[in-house]
């Protein structure tokens, strides 16, 4: 039984190139044709998608595989007798439950594209250091307070805005327009799973209620240190990036697709206050 490789390629880029480099002892490259990506999924729908012809002309001129075939379902009969390799992401997932169910397939953990299951990965945070200093301490304790005074259901989150080490703002997550909201119509949150659609909600986050209310009272944030219950949303990170704060402190959570990125990409720095052992 030789390997291999089936997979959907919208674009080549550097990503593809490395994939296809590491599994080089496959004896095949298929790539999924048109015909075959449209019965799979809405996912296909990629501006910068090029055909499958064009595809398969690009990677034979990259010299890794002796051959390259666009996959058409008259060839999936091919497929049956052979040690198949594909990446991790929905497409090429999609069409392997479809139509091999219970063959046995090796799935290689490998970014490629951004798809419903690793836009919902929690990733542990690479803070830039830990503290267990007082004053932090004293924050994150009082961004807890705050937190407790939220009448979120199901998520408290306190903030605590401090320059010079002076409080300057603090809040917590809450529903507008009114706290009691989501108990008048209910929660659309209710319905939705978790980490699809964040707009729709009744819910002002925690970081968006200092930094609106900064924004009303004329305070500048340059400079400042958000201390923080939880890892703030992706959302919430990117108005933190570009408030001008400096310094997020944060007790617990996870990092959603790009929060992190993007806070290190403005220059702020990620502190994980470290809670004291009893």
């Amino acid at each position: 039984m030789s390997k291999v490789l089936v997979v959907y390629v919208p674009v080549l880029h550097q990503g593809y190139i490395n994939f296809f480099r590491s599994h080089q002892e496959a004896q095949r490259l298929y790539l999924l044709s048109e015909e075959t990506i449209k019965d799979l999924s809405s996912y296909h729908k990629e501006i910068r998608a090029l055909s499958s012809e064009e595809l398969k002309k690009a990677i034979e001129s990259l010299g890794v595989f002796k051959e390259v075939k666009i996959l058409t379902p008259s060839d999936f009969e091919e497929l049956k007798n052979q040690e198949i390799i594909s990446p991790q992401e929905s497409i090429s997932q999609e069409f392997i439950q479809k139509y091999f169910p219970e063959k046995k397939v090796i799935f290689d953990k490998v970014f490629l594209r951004w798809d419903e299951s690793n836009v919902k990965i929690e990733d542990g945070i690479s803070f830039d250091r830990e503290s267990n200093d007082p004053f932090d301490l004293e924050m994150i304790a009082r961004a807890h307070h705050q937190s407790e005074q939220s009448s979120d259901w199901w998520r408290h989150v306190g903030a605590v805005v401090v320059k010079e080490k002076e409080v300057v703002i603090d809040g917590h997550n809450r529903h507008v327009p009114s706290e009691h909201q989501p108990y008048i119509d209910g929660d659309p949150r209710d319905v939705i799973p978790a980490g699809q659609d964040p707009h729709l909600s009744t819910a002002l986050h925690a970081e968006q209620s200092v930094i609106t209310e900064a924004a009303k009272k004329g305070i500048s944030l340059e400079g400042t240190s958000l201390y923080l219950t939880n890892f703030p949303c992706t959302m919430c990170a990117k108005l933190v990036a570009h408030s001008g704060i400096k310094k997020v402190f944060y007790k617990k959570g996870s990092a959603l697709l790009d929060g992190e990125r993007i806070l290190k990409a403005r220059g702020v720095e990620i502190i994980h206050v470290k809670q004291k052992s009893r």
